[in-house]
């Protein structure tokens, strides 16, 4: 379980660079940011040390779950700071759940999507391995 904090963090450390400067890394930015769930989903599956596919679904909706919500907050403290239209009003009074939890959902189904590859690639590994 360490393991997939780790990944969590990695991820969400990576989100942060992409958004907090879009401008130097503008040829990672658009559609290419999605890799990054996708990737750390995978990985979730890639570093268990399991070999029966439900054993992976606890850990990957937790990892899942922790990645897409922690990097959803952070971006929105991120567009807090930048915009001074934010700035009148105190963090509290624009912190809006319902914008967190859409921005946080399509990141959770690709981080899980990816997650499933993992679990393929790590299915068709041991298949392999026995033979």
């Amino acid at each position: 379980m360490k393991k997939i904090y780790l990944i969590s963090i990695i991820t969400v450390t990576c989100g942060l660079i992409f958004t907090a400067n879009p401008y130097q890394l503008k040829f990672l930015w658009g559609f290419q940011v999605f890799l990054i769930p996708l990737t750390a989903g995978i990985l979730m599956a890639l570093v268990q040390d399991e070999d029966k596919s439900y054993n992976y679904a606890s850990k990957l909706l937790i990892g899942s779950i922790l990645t897409g919500f922690v990097y959803a907050f952070l971006f929105f403290i991120i567009d807090y700071i930048k915009y001074s239209e934010y700035s009148i009003k105190s963090f509290l009074e624009t912190v809006d759940i319902i914008s967190i939890i859409g921005f946080a959902l399509p990141l959770i189904g690709i981080c899980i999507f990816g997650g499933l590859i993992g679990i393929t690639i790590r299915g068709v590994s041991l298949l392999l391995s026995k033979k």
